[in-house]
């Protein structure tokens, strides 16, 4: 696995140079002078390219269900992904849990029109060869209390997935930031798994998994070389926020077109299938019923505005700064 790092270095270095000249060439269409009926953005956890195959998909099977003309509109990171809603330059967005807290706390008139079926969890993996070392701590009350004095792989900083909900698990279990030894960030989900076996710098990653399977995004060559430590209770990650100008009266037909399109993914079907998977695995959808289904968003909202940019992890280099988790 040791030459796997400058391998992922040498790919991602391309993949940022490819996404910030097509993201420059996008950044100019003005989505208002667009004719479609809905407009749809999300937080660019993928490469453009691949982006642009998953919200094909997407928007082919809106507008088949609603019969209305729906049109993607790519953001360049996801600070730009939530001033397109804010600004109304888009209708929907799909955001993970971090950037719905950060949503809905800039504009309480925005709101999410769908939640993703709860099947999210979050998953601690650890280095194959601690495992004995560690093992009686992970059967532990407080299992995460393993990682004081570690070192530990988190996503990007602007993930909920993988970095400000696996601090709130670790908050819950009496550990800080400043517990650790220390830690990085790695955008990739992919590639955590290859840090912990890579070398002996890491001890623990965070991924993002699900219910059905916890390592949904740990690459098949790494398998051999991690085990997984602790899983979280499941809970949601995505949720799709409707503008405050989509939410007036007048558009509330198209609203309930698109609702009614999510919930008829629940139904299963081959071609619902590959919507879900397209979606990230997402395994449905249901409806906020209140504010009070978004409790958990406040819990984070509130501990992303104590933790502000105060971090001890380092950065990784330029995959950091482009801004892509997966």
């Amino acid at each position: 696995m040791k030459s796997w790092l400058s391998l992922i270095f040498a790919c991602t270095c391309l993949v940022g140079c490819y996404r910030s000249q097509t993201n420059s060439d996008e950044h100019n269409i003005d989505p208002l002078n667009s004719s479609a009926d809905i407009r749809i953005t999300e937080e660019p956890y993928y490469a453009q390219d691949i982006m642009n195959k998953k919200m094909k998909v997407f928007t082919s099977y809106l507008e088949k269900s609603t019969g209305l003309k729906v049109e993607y509109v790519p953001a360049i990171n996801y600070v730009h992904a939530r001033q397109l809603l804010l600004s109304g330059k888009v209708d929907l967005l799909w955001a993970g849990s971090l950037g719905t807290s950060k949503v809905l706390a800039a504009n309480e008139n925005a709101m999410p029109i769908a939640a993703e079926v709860k099947s999210f969890i979050n998953v601690l993996l650890v280095d194959r060869t601690l495992i004995k070392e560690v093992q009686a701590e992970l059967r532990s009350d407080n299992p995460l209390q393993v990682l004081k004095s570690r070192s530990v792989v988190f996503g990007s900083n602007n993930s909920g997935s993988s970095f400000l909900t696996p601090l709130i698990e670790m908050k819950a279990q009496g550990v800080d930031l400043n517990d650790l030894k220390g830690c990085v960030h790695e955008p990739k989900h992919g590639h955590r798994a290859m840090f912990i076996g890579d070398s002996d710098q890491q001890d623990f990653a965070f991924v993002p998994g699900s219910e059905a399977d916890p390592l949904k995004y740990v690459p098949e060559q790494a398998r051999s070389e991690v085990l997984v430590g602790w899983v979280s209770e499941i809970k949601r990650n995505y949720y799709i926020i409707a503008s405050p100008e989509f939410l007036a009266p007048s558009e509330t037909n198209k609203v309930q077109k698109v609702q009614n399109a999510l919930l008829a993914l629940n139904q299963s079907s081959s071609a619902h299938d590959k919507v879900l998977k397209a979606l990230g695995g997402v395994t449905g959808f249901e409806l906020p019923k209140s504010r009070s289904d978004l409790e958990y968003l406040n819990e984070i909202t509130e501990f992303a505005s104590l933790l502000g940019d105060k971090t001890r992890c380092k950065k990784n280099g330029k995959q950091e700064s482009n801004d892509i988790s997966e």
